[in-house]
């Protein structure tokens, strides 16, 4: 097996370096593919490359569709590890592709890539880059008692700029008042199940095309508009409600402090501490793991995954306090090595609760740390796909 590994949106080079380890043959393609679609004379580059070099296998973070396209022309395999839920881009002539292999941590979302026709997936957990990991804990390891830089912490976006918001000021009030009820059924209910489905049919679609001055939504994919709309409208205006509530409710007793790219924080939120996000990778694990509670409030489009920023934390050596989730709590022992909440009142108890119990609290994230460096880095992810891979044949 001979990999070229080309770099998209997302830059990762903890998965090289795990290839790597693992003793795969591994190119790395120079620059990054940034297109939005396929691009001919970059798929012909890597068609050149893929011949000069005998590349067998591809691979990258997300569907890159210029990438298909080339290994389609040159007859090897497409490895695409996919870190976003819902993730309709595979239901393209792209995603379709034969030759793709597809690893995604969205249990849910992997079914229905299955039901929807396509051949080649895999549900894996994500994971973090131990040996990366390692090194940051050596360089910041100064010995004696933890220093915690905050209480209770949330890194991330509150989507003030989502689309529902740009165009809810011209619906009909009729509309205004209906996408209100659904988003009071969907709302702070953190129990695994996503009330926003089955909400919007394609009719109501197509009404609000005809009554919503500005209203524009492309659908590129083999997808029903009212999917793409419950997903691209509803769920992140749903994630602003929840985010922004749960920050000020957390404040009015404890001290809270958010790092986010957010451009209307400051008047959305009061008595939160307003940090501005944090750029690198290592920044991000410092400020997990120097803080007492570490928040995460998922998309409601995340149905059946762990995000990302749960790894991070518990890999960080941070206490992880996330809304409930069935396959997280198949991932890690609740109240041993992960705390969850399902409602408000379930959050405000256990920020109370661990705050107070800093044994307790610290006794968990070391376990959930232990958890993650144990079962879901790079390494065991890449090896256990690399298997599957071959296994797949053609």
């Amino acid at each position: 097996m001979r990999i070229l590994y080309v770099h998209g949106t997302a830059k990762t080079e903890g998965i090289i370096n795990a290839l790597r380890r693992l003793k795969v043959d591994v190119e790395v393609y120079p620059e990054r593919l940034l297109d939005a679609f396929a691009n001919e004379k970059k798929a012909d580059e890597l068609v050149s490359i893929i011949k000069e070099h005998e590349i067998t296998h591809v691979m990258s973070i997300h569907l890159i569709d210029t990438i298909a396209v080339a290994v389609e022309r040159a007859n090897v395999i497409y490895i695409s590890l996919i870190w976003d839920a819902p993730y309709y881009k595979i239901f393209t002539t792209y995603g379709r592709m034969d030759n793709c292999r597809f690893s995604i941590f969205d249990k849910v979302d992997a079914q229905r890539f299955v039901d929807g026709g396509i051949r080649h997936v895999l549900y894996q957990p994500l994971a973090v880059d131990f040996e990366q990991i390692l090194e940051w804990d050596k360089s910041c390891c100064t010995g004696g008692d933890h220093h915690y830089n905050d209480e209770v912490c949330f890194v991330g976006q509150l989507y003030d700029n989502n689309f529902y918001d740009e165009f809810c000021n011209h619906l009909p009030q009729e509309l205004q008042d209906y996408f209100v009820g659904v988003f009071e059924r969907a709302a702070f209910r953190w129990d695994g199940i996503n009330r926003i489905n089955g909400s919007v049919s394609n009719e109501l679609v197509a009404y609000i095309r005809k009554v919503t001055p500005g209203f524009q939504m492309v659908n590129f994919f083999d997808i029903a508009d009212s999917t793409y709309f419950e997903n691209g409208y509803l769920t992140r205006k749903v994630a602003n409600i929840e985010r922004i509530c749960v920050l000020n409710l957390l404040a009015e007793r404890f001290p809270v402090t958010l790092y986010t790219t957010s451009k209307t924080a400051e008047q959305r939120l009061n008595n939160v501490k307003i940090m501005p996000p944090i750029c690198s990778e290592q920044d991000l694990h410092y400020a997990f793991k120097n803080s007492k509670i570490n928040l995460n409030i998922s998309l409601k489009g995340i149905e059946g995954g762990t995000p990302q920023r749960v790894l991070d934390i518990l890999g960080a050596g941070g206490f992880a306090l996330t809304n409930y989730s069935p396959e997280t709590a198949e991932l890690f022992k609740e109240d041993e090595e992960i705390v969850m909440f399902r409602t408000p009142e379930e959050l405000m108890e256990k920020v109370e609760y661990y705050l107070r119990h800093d044994e307790e609290r610290e006794q968990i994230a070391r376990n959930g740390h232990a958890k993650v460096m144990r079962c879901y880095t790079y390494e065991k992810k890449i090896k256990e796909l690399l298997a599957w891979v071959e296994g797949e044949g053609r």
